[in-house]
């Protein structure tokens, strides 16, 4: 009965306390649109920073250092010893193209261009250039010459041509020396809170806005002292390219001389930039705007990003409770029919559901605002349902591949799964536990095989060392009964042939095992194929074997083990002096395709081969099958195991009695 009583009371409650949560989001959200605050700003007050710390600050300050390089540089063409310089050079042709003036002008270079003085020039501009019977009439007189009639005489140039020039020249002056003026004025330390100064250590000027600092030829130390002291500051060092900054974003990501120099800069040699902040902003500009349009931001959001945040918790509290609810309530009512049905239908009743679901809703409500959240939530429910099939289904995929990749210890755990999931993966866990069964039998096999190997040749190593040596010691003496020499010279072959089945043994174990330390230096795989080409000629010709060889006239690198390497070029030709047919021609074949070296040889088997390739690579398989010959069936398996050991690639074709191997190794330029 009570709990009948303080259900509708607790749902009142959370009904009240989500409206008024909805109507503080609401509110907060319309002041904040209306200030037109940007997400920076937000970000930045909630975070606590002040405005020096904010990107606000840092991309104002920015620009202005970008826009203090321009004025800067400008400064440095009008002015020495901190005022204008009317008496400064200028050759039209040098202003025109660069924007270059002079101090001075060399003997020398007087005949390079015609020149005025800076002043002349611009009061000209300001008169205006008259033209009289295409002669131009000369308000200042050229530096170096009478007029520009007997500069054009003398230095032999289009008289048309200079007073073009020199009208363009005026026409540019004027505009400079008009935005000079104006960024004075802009500039001045009384309007504006930046600081500036452009040192030009080589001939000891400063181009600045302040005036304590104008025509001083100040120390380093003192400049730095003083831009150091303002908070927020950019220093740049031309001879190391070095740059100090505190509080001035990232300018440091523009290259300073290459702006200056595109703002032809007029500088003897290497310079100093400083640029500073008043951070008090005594003066009214954008910076002291933007303190105040910043502190004003923190007025505002600080006192109401706490209870928005309060509310957009609760709503979202309340929407993934609600959105559970649902879930939970979905999976009860469907779960047991769910759980016994095949995948098919098990996806046509997911299908029905949704579509009746919605058309359900919009019958009962009809549309409108609430009934579209309604039919979200109820797309959220399916959403969700789904994902968590696909989880399942990607769970258990992954149980197979990891099986597939060769790991038997896997078991996917079936709790919470789906019907079919769960078969699915039980299904998978039995054929892992049979994988992993079949694998350590199969490992337990090779171990067995491997400790076989090794521990039978090291015990017959042992007795057969004995018996090898007690041979040697038998055939120094003299013995006068021809068959008894006879009997010791059979000894002493079949002894060393045991030997070296005993040592192809250990060697074929290795290989296979990977138990093999490999020195890898840089060989020359031709010469070495000459060597060894030259090593089994007399062996060749004992069979009739005619070795035609094709290959090209330069080195073949590559990077390989050389006591291995040969080892395997010796298997490939020892295999077709014992296998060959008597009489025939073998064919070697070296081909350098780009980045890869290829090795091939081919003849004609002595015996049928009625196996296949993969077989011959397979230890203590041989292509005599009678036997009769002195092979130990283990000469290409080490040939194959050691070329892949060494990054290779080692490949048999059969094609009736044609016998081919090719080997491949990287190429070292």
């Amino acid at each position: 009965m009570k709990e009948k009583l303080y259900r509708p009371i607790a749902i009142g409650l959370a009904v009240i306390v989500l409206l008024s949560a909805a109507g503080i989001l609401l509110s907060g959200a319309v002041r904040v649109k209306q200030a037109g605050y940007s997400m920076n700003t937000w970000e930045n007050v909630l975070e606590g920073k002040d405005y020096l710390e904010s990107d606000e600050y840092r991309q104002a300050v920015s620009e202005t250092i970008y826009e203090v390089m321009g004025v800067a540089a400008r400064s440095s063409r009008m002015e020495s010893g901190g005022q204008y310089d009317p008496d400064r050079i200028i050759r039209v042709r040098d202003y025109l193209e660069s924007g270059k003036v002079y101090d001075s002008m060399p003997e020398s270079e007087k005949t390079n261009g015609i020149c005025y003085r800076l002043g002349d020039l611009y009061q000209w501009s300001l008169k205006g250039a008259t033209i009289s019977n295409r002669v131009l009439n000369e308000a200042y007189k050229p530096l170096f010459y009478g007029s520009i009639q007997e500069y054009v005489n003398q230095c032999d140039e289009e008289y048309n041509v200079v007073i073009d020039e020199i009208q363009q020249a005026m026409e540019q002056l004027k505009q400079d020396v008009t935005s000079y003026q104006q960024e004075q004025k802009e500039w001045s330390s009384e309007v504006t809170n930046v600081r500036y100064a452009l040192y030009d250590m080589g001939s000891g000027e400063i181009y600045t806005n302040v005036a304590a600092l104008r025509g001083a030829d100040a120390p380093q130390t003192q400049l730095e002292d003083y831009f150091e002291s303002f908070g927020s500051y950019y220093i740049y060092d031309s001879r190391s390219a070095d740059v100090q900054q505190e509080n001035v974003g990232d300018y440091y990501s523009y290259n300073t001389h290459a702006l200056l120099t595109e703002r032809q800069a007029h500088l003897g040699g290497e310079y100093l930039v400083y640029v500073a902040v008043d951070t008090t902003f005594p003066v009214t500009d954008e910076l002291a705007a933007g303190a105040k349009s910043y502190e004003e931001a923190q007025e505002l959001i600080r006192p109401s990003a706490a209870p928005m945040v309060a509310a957009g918790v609760v709503l979202l509290a309340a929407l993934i409770l609600f959105a559970v609810w649902l879930f939970r309530t979905l999976h009860r009512a469907a779960g047991t029919l769910l759980d016994h049905v095949s995948t098919a239908l098990r996806i046509c009743i997911y299908f029905v559901s949704y579509e009746l679901v919605q058309a359900l809703v919009r019958l009962l409500f009809g549309g409108g605002v609430i009934v579209e959240g309604v039919l979200l939530l109820a797309k959220a429910a399916v959403l969700v349902f789904l994902v968590w099939e696909g989880v399942q289904r990607q769970k258990v995929l992954e149980g197979v591949q990891a099986m597939a990749a060769g790991n038997g210890e896997t078991s996917i755990d079936t709790e919470g799964l789906f019907r079919g999931n769960r078969q699915l993966a039980e299904a998978v866990n039995d054929l892992g536990e049979g994988l992993r069964t079949a694998l350590q039998e199969q490992m337990k096999s090779e171990r067995m095989k491997a400790d076989l190997i090794t521990n039978v040749s090291h015990d017959l190593k042992t007795p057969l060392t004995s018996v090898i040596n007690y041979v040697d010691l038998m055939k120094r003496e003299e013995i006068g009964n021809p068959k008894a020499q006879e009997y010791l010279n059979v000894l002493d072959q079949k002894s060393q042939r045991l030997k070296q089945l005993t040592d192809d043994l250990v060697e074929a174990s290795r290989a296979s095992s990977g138990n093999v330390t490999l020195n890898m230096e840089r060989i020359d795989l031709k010469e070495l194929l000459m060597q060894t080409s030259g090593e089994f000629e007399e062996k060749f010709a004992a069979r009739g074997l005619k070795l035609v060889t094709t290959c090209p006239n330069y080195p073949l690198y590559v990077e390989a083990d050389g006591r291995r390497l040969w080892r395997i070029i010796e298997n490939l030709y020892r295999n077709v002096e014992k296998y060959a047919m008597p009489n025939t021609r073998v064919y070697l074949n070296v081909e350098s395709g780009g980045e890869q070296v290829s090795v091939s040889m081919k003849n004609i088997s002595e015996q049928p081969l009625n196996i296949s390739a993969e077989e011959l690579t397979e230890r203590f398989i041989r292509g005599d099958e009678s036997r009769s010959t002195e092979g130990s069936g283990l000469g290409l398996a080490i040939a194959k195991d050691l070329t892949e050991l060494q990054k290779g690639t080692f490949q048999i074709y059969l094609d009736g009695d044609l016998f081919k191997v090719t080997i491949s190794f990287p190429r070292v330029q």
